[in-house]
């Protein structure tokens, strides 16, 4: 009844951290018309449901997913119209910067550096140098878990620093947004900056799940790990990256490493500083 879901595959290699066990279902939706496969099977079967994009903000627990994991990357397409564009799911958000800054259409650029999609950029209100992709954004088209679709304006989304009320809403099939127009060229330009200070400060190239703690009200989050002298610090093969402190390097290890990791870095902060560090990314044990 359900040809496309397999069973027991492994996670790590769909995530930028190379990390987690096997989802004891998976999808690899290629339409709509599979997404809503997929909710009618994790109904049937009483299971939850993982939307996946490009895994680039996601520590999945060695046990891995007790459920159904939907990967949503081969959902892809863009519709623009004068300053306002429609993307799918599935766009990785670097490309839609490049394509936008050629049509002369400014506000992804400042987006071009982070490694994910559409999907997991507005359930994360994705953001850098000071922009955010809700800044952008006018409405999301989710399917909720009836399978029905359903268009909530940005104002539902209840989009916040790097949170929103997805995907307990539904999940994201579509975007629109609105941006501004400018010279291509000047576009172009501020990435090329944005991109060339990645490079220089952040440890992309290597095996990360992205930034690890949200900046607390009036810091940086990797200057407290720096300043408490946690730079390099490892736990089994996961290590605080020399490059950016904010970043965590796998180097072999395990999801249980990074845990560690994660939960000995903020009781050192806390202990130095007395500030909570609060996890950005999603952890699944």
């Amino acid at each position: 009844m359900f040809p496309r879901i397999q069973e027991n595959v492994p996670l790590a290699p769909y995530t930028t951290f190379r990390l987690g066990g096997p989802a004891r279902y998976f999808l690899d939706a290629h339409s709509v018309e599979d997404v809503v496969e997929g909710i009618n099977f994790a109904r049937a079967k009483e299971v939850p449901i993982l939307p996946l994009g490009a895994g680039s903000d996601i520590l999945i627990g060695d046990r891995g997913f007790n459920g159904l994991v939907i990967r949503l990357v081969a959902l892809r397409g863009m519709n623009v119209e004068r300053n306002q564009v429609l993307l799918k799911t599935g766009e990785a958000l670097p490309k839609v910067a490049r394509i936008l800054a050629d049509r002369g259409l400014s506000g992804f650029e400042y987006l071009a550096g982070i490694p994910g999609t559409i999907g997991g950029g507005v359930a994360k209100n994705a953001g850098a140098h000071g922009k955010e992709i809700g800044d952008m954004l006018v409405e999301a088209y989710v399917v909720g878990e009836d399978g029905y679709i359903r268009t909530l304006p940005k104002e539902e989304l209840n989009l916040d620093y790097r949170t929103s009320a997805l995907p307990e809403l539904g999940i994201l099939l579509e975007a629109k947004f609105r941006l501004s127009e400018d010279d291509p060229h000047l576009i172009r330009g501020r990435m090329e900056r944005f991109l060339a200070y990645r490079e220089e400060h952040q440890p992309w190239r290597e095996r990360t799940a992205g930034c690890m703690f949200k900046n607390p009200p009036g810091h940086y989050a990797g200057k407290l790990i720096e300043e408490a002298g946690l730079k390099g610090f490892r736990i089994g093969g996961v290590k605080v990256s020399e490059k950016h402190a904010n970043f965590f390097v796998n180097e072999g290890g395990t999801a249980d490493d990074a845990v560690r990791l994660i939960e000995y870095v903020r009781d050192r902060v806390y202990k130095v500083f007395g500030i909570e560090l609060e996890v950005e990314i999603e952890i699944l044990k």
